[in-house]
């Protein structure tokens, strides 16, 4: 293993052991000299062992060396090595997401270390600062995007009223029904940004509920229908809980709202029932509408020449699928992107 790779504790003793390595080996060599110089005096004299004086000067200098290396162990360990792993722990705890690891309160014994451990609870300081401030930009960001869609929301409503007066007003039946064609969409529209106004809640789902803003253009579908063709109609809904985004939930209403307002259009003066049934697919998910209507011939093909074709197929362009026809069922169907699933 290369040396860069050891520990930083066996990079300390490997460096004491070569820095005092000089003084290990006089150490020894002195230790030697002097064990031989005892045992010639020993030899000379009739003392049976060696004196006090005579043990130290064999076994001193080598305790000495020995004394330097844990000496310069503990101090390296207590002012560089326990310091640095306190400090590591420290940053894995932080970088983890504890956020409230601080190092001021610990003593390190070292000012170079204590200035390195103030530092960082400074940068962790002004972390936390910018997270707060983050966390304030974001909640403030969507007051105001809900303020936004809920007044969107509210002049939309408005105009809608405007366009029911004008209807009731008109001198023809072909006025009246083209003022309800306006109301219709500008209603689903209005539907849309009160979702898009209560999804967008701190906290909340992600996107759309489209579960809640379909139902509610079907309410909606259902109360013009009556009262501008004229006609009974039940829409009965098979929407499974999902949620796209905002940019999907804009095609995904006007379709439906054009598909049922073309159905109740071609349909003969008789009780018109309308299935909506809206699912996964895959990874996304599939719109689909039926009525009598639909079946046989496709009403909406691209050269059809209906009114509802151009704006159905260039929602079908926004969500970047083709608008599917099945003449047996009487069936539309167009897929869409989600953004998640409800639980």
């Amino acid at each position: 293993m290369r040396v860069r790779n050891w520990p930083l504790a066996a990079k300390v003793i490997a460096a004491l052991t070569l820095t005092l390595l000089p003084l290990g080996i006089v150490a020894v060599l002195v230790a030697v000299r002097n064990y031989r110089a005892a045992g010639a005096a020993l030899g000379r004299s009739d003392d049976i062992g060696m004196t006090l004086v005579q043990l130290l000067g064999i076994t001193l200098p080598l305790l000495m060396w020995i004394a330097a290396l844990a000496i310069g162990w503990v101090i390296a360990s207590r002012l560089i090595v326990r310091p640095l792993t306190r400090m590591r722990r420290a940053v894995d705890r932080y970088t983890a997401g504890d956020a409230s690891v601080r190092l001021g309160s610990q003593r390190f014994f070292s000012l170079e270390v204590e200035a390195l451990a103030d530092a960082f609870d400074g940068m962790a300081e002004r972390i936390a600062d910018y997270a707060v401030e983050t966390e304030a930009a974001i909640t403030e960001q969507q007051r105001l995007t809900r303020e936004v869609h809920h007044r969107v929301k509210n002049n939309l409503q408005i105009v809608s009223s405007l366009l029911s007066l004008q209807a009731r007003e008109a001198k023809s039946d072909d006025v009246a029904h083209a003022y309800a064609i306006i109301q219709a969409r500008v209603a689903a529209l209005a539907v849309v940004h009160r979702w898009m106004y209560e999804s967008a809640v701190p906290g909340g789902a992600e996107g759309v509920d489209l579960r809640a803003m379909a139902t509610d253009i079907c309410a909606g579908l259902e109360q013009s229908v009556a009262s501008t063709e004229h006609l009974p109609l039940r829409i009965h809904c098979e929407i499974a809980s999902l949620y796209v985004g905002q940019d999907t939930a804009v095609p995904i209403a006007f379709v439906i709202t054009e598909l049922v307002s073309c159905a109740a259009r071609l349909t003969t003066p008789a009780p018109l029932a309308v299935t909506i049934d809206i699912g996964m697919e895959g990874t996304g998910g599939v719109l689909g509408v039926a009525a009598p209507a639909f079946v046989g011939i496709d009403i909406l093909a691209l050269n059809s020449g209906d009114p509802a074709s151009r704006i159905v197929h260039g929602m079908a362009r926004q969500l970047r699928s083709p608008l599917r026809h099945d003449a047996a069922a009487g069936r539309y169907s167009i897929s869409f992107p989600l953004v998640t699933q409800a639980a």
